[in-house]
């Protein structure tokens, strides 16, 4: 009866295969994170900028109906 002796490096391939998957996982989490952090910032700006216009054009009854389209 031949037994295989078993890899010593196996336990460290897992190791370090594990270690991979999870820093992948984090980083994927991180880039969708960061993201949604730069859509919503981009959304707050359009946001500023448009009650800016607003407020802009409103000042004046001539101007209502640019400042009614934002």
């Amino acid at each position: 009866m031949t037994t295989a002796a078993p890899n010593p490096f196996a336990l460290v391939k897992t190791v370090v295969l594990r270690r991979c998957i999870t820093l992948r996982h984090y980083l994927d989490a991180t880039k969708t994170g960061t993201r949604a952090l730069r859509e919503a910032r981009k959304q707050r700006k359009r946001q500023e900028k448009d009650a800016r216009l607003r407020d802009f054009f409103g000042w004046c009854s001539g101007c209502e109906a640019y400042g009614s389209i934002f």
